[in-house]
């Protein structure tokens, strides 16, 4: 089945009522209960929603015997839209793509540098306690309550019809972007960058409005885009990653109990990151045979090329770098730590940084 170019508005003509992912607390009076609705702009059977939103949900409520339920409801606005309809009370809680509001969290862009890590668990948990150890107080999410941060996937190049095999292959493509990062990626492989959400792509590589995306493997595998872009080219640690987040609106997090507030913070930061991530993972990985089995080329970049590459798109980690900078943070600092907790994690988990 096509993904619906919309699907946040498929699901809200597909949803009469809210759908409560937790059935109410046991044994609690209903006036002891806190219904915190989840504006969910995705399609419901996307694993985002069954295999993170939902099982999160669910702890919540055992974590806090029932006092806390979350009700997943139909999008209240466009997927760009979801960390200001939280912010300004119009939704409880919500997942949401920091690059789809470019150079507003200008921060979270360490994240989604180039050439850090294969393993969205790995890069997960290095950009977390990265942004935790010095971006949390830099202001980016003050009018909300942070939960968690993560990305998925690395993004890799698919095209309809061209693979990476020299600097200027790609020369006059036209790519979807999804944020700032990738966009200088884009334009610095001469390609032109037509920004728009992850909602909109397959319409747009069906009908050949772009050639092509920079795009984690899972994601086209999930959104049946390997008839339009059967050509991937393959960098090691990825040309770029997505910054995800989920928030809470901060009334409501302030209206809780402190034994609840600390039940729902156990469940976030690094254990957020750490099961989201590890969803992630697991459909890359299971991408990889997906993608053969269309009948997908997958190129691996060759040395010269990668090397070639990683000199052309420095310039991408040196602007992060004095972004940083101009927001009081210590860019270079991060960056060293940033790296450091790659290679540790990696450790951690037996598995390659790249």
């Amino acid at each position: 089945m096509k993904p619906c170019s919309k699907p946040y508005l498929t699901t809200a003509t597909a949803v009469a009522a809210l759908v409560s992912v937790a059935a109410g607390a046991t044994g609690a009076a209903a006036d002891d209960q806190t219904v915190l609705r989840f504006s969910n702009w995705l399609p419901p059977t996307h694993h985002v929603v069954t295999e993170m939103v939902t099982p999160w949900a669910e702890a919540v409520e055992e974590a806090t015997e029932g006092r806390v339920t979350v009700e997943i409801v139909s999008a209240l606005g466009d997927p760009p839209s979801h960390y200001d309809l939280v912010a300004n009370g119009v939704a409880d809680l919500a997942f949401g793509v920091h690059g789809y509001t470019p150079e507003r969290f200008k921060l979270t862009e360490i994240g989604e540098l180039p050439f850090t890590s294969n393993d969205a668990v790995v890069n997960s948990l290095a950009y977390w306690r990265t942004y935790e150890e010095f971006m949390m107080d830099a202001g980016e999410h003050d009018d909300v309550v942070l939960l968690g941060l993560w990305t998925n996937g690395p993004y890799q190049l698919f095209t309809n019809d061209t693979t990476l095999t020299s600097i200027d292959a790609v020369d006059g493509k036209r790519i979807r972007v999804p944020g700032a990062v990738v966009e200088q990626i884009t334009q610095a492989l001469d390609m032109t960058p037509i920004s728009s959400p992850l909602t909109e792509a397959y319409e747009q590589v069906a009908r050949g409005v772009i050639d092509g995306m920079f795009q984690q493997l899972e994601t086209v595998v999930a959104f049946n885009m390997t008839e339009h872009m059967p050509m991937g080219s393959i960098a090691p640690g990825g040309f770029a990653h997505s910054s995800q987040f989920m928030v809470m609106n901060r009334d409501s997090f302030d209206s809780l109990s402190e034994a609840d507030q600390e039940a729902i913070m156990e469940l976030s930061g690094e254990a957020m990151a750490l099961r989201f991530a590890e969803v992630w993972q697991e459909y890359e990985e299971n991408a990889i045979a997906a993608l053969e089995e269309e009948g997908a080329t997958l190129h691996q970049i060759d040395d010269e090329v990668l090397s070639e590459l990683q000199d052309l798109l420095a310039f991408v980690t040196e602007n992060w770098v004095e972004a940083a900078e101009e927001r009081d943070v210590d860019g270079q600092a991060a960056l060293d730590f940033y790296h450091d907790q790659l290679a540790a994690v990696a450790e951690e988990r037996d598995v390659s940084a790249d």
